[in-house]
């Protein structure tokens, strides 16, 4: 639905009115605490830490504090942090030492951590915890977590065994209003002497269900077309958006077995479906029994590649799903 993009937008406008600075972090692949900790510490020294203007004793502390060095770089000549290895058991501390170089800030600070559910994967248990107890000790830091695995960020948000239960406020990203964006999508095209039908624009919100990134991406090879766009147009950039993403797509069905494979095409097939374990729907796609395909739709939800949103199961990925269809 387009979080990433939401975000450094609004980091846009934090720094034009000066009203607060933003650090974004993405935790995907990372595969440990102490990965995610070093992350932490170079959006941190990124954003903070101009060395070409030397180093005061208050970034030089938090930089031992973390296990970070000054050095050159031997190509450029430049002056290059590195980081030693930090112990699990030093990471509270170097969270801590991190915590405390922003509170002290004048300016007040919001960090973004992107992919957060990454956490749930790392091997230390204490992972969820560690995090919860760092942003409690820094209230005066605003944090913002964001993650596109929507019932991984649920249940870490929402369980009371959980350390974030409670400890935020839930925001959803839905997708925009039809009459704005057909608005604003209408009005970027006149702005350079183009222009595009609302029916056209129905049609791309309709093929890709409205999700913000794929309604972007149409738009945007739109666009770039010299000649004067109608509906044979727009069928020709799906296809040609489709054609792209094959190879990758192909690889799906080597990592999936053919229950799984089956299951996914028929669900891609039916776009939404409210009991995968209907008679009717069964029958339909030749599934099989309804106990055969219980574990094969637990994992793909355990995947990613179908969620349940609304009662009903569909695919995550609309532009997977729409070239599902033509098989």
């Amino acid at each position: 639905m387009g979080k990433t993009a939401l975000i450094h937008h609004f980091f846009h406008h934090l720094n034009k009115e000066k009203q607060a600075e933003g650090i974004y972090v993405d935790l995907l692949g990372t595969s440990s605490l102490s990965e995610a900790n070093r992350k932490i510490a170079e959006a941190i020294i990124k954003q903070f830490v101009d060395m070409r203007k030397g180093l005061g004793s208050r970034i030089l502390q938090m930089l031992g504090s973390i296990g970070a060095t000054l050095g050159i770089d031997p190509v450029t000549g430049m002056p290059q942090l590195t980081f030693g290895h930090i112990r699990n058991h030093d990471i509270p501390a170097s969270l801590e030492a991190i915590g405390r170089f922003l509170n002290e800030k004048k300016t007040p600070v919001i960090i973004c951590i992107d992919e957060f559910q990454q956490v749930i994967n790392y091997p230390e248990k204490s992972a969820e915890a560690t995090f919860r107890t760092w942003i409690q000790n820094f209230p005066m830091v605003r944090f913002v977590f964001l993650g596109s695995q929507r019932h991984m960020m649920i249940s870490m948000f929402s369980e009371k065994t959980r350390p974030f239960y409670r400890s935020t406020q839930l925001m959803q990203l839905d997708p925009l209003p039809e009459k704005e964006y057909m608005k604003f999508i209408r009005s970027f095209f006149r702005k350079y002497g183009k222009s595009i039908d609302p029916t056209q624009i129905n049609i791309i919100f309709n093929w890709t269900r409205m999700q913000t990134y794929y309604v972007q991406l149409v738009c945007n090879k739109l666009f770039g077309r010299k000649d004067q766009l109608d509906d044979d147009v727009v069928i020709d950039v799906f296809s040609e958006i489709i054609q792209q993403e094959i190879p990758l797509f192909s690889a799906y069905q080597k990592l999936l077995t053919k229950v799984q494979w089956k299951l996914l095409v028929a669900i891609s097939k039916a776009e939404e479906v409210s009991n995968p374990y209907s008679q009717e729907f069964l029958t339909k796609y030749g599934l099989g029994a309804a106990s055969s395909i219980n574990a094969a739709l637990d994992n793909l939800i355990r995947k990613e590649l179908v969620i349940h949103h609304n009662q009903k199961y569909t695919l995550h990925d609309t532009l997977l799903m729409r070239w599902l269809q033509q098989l």
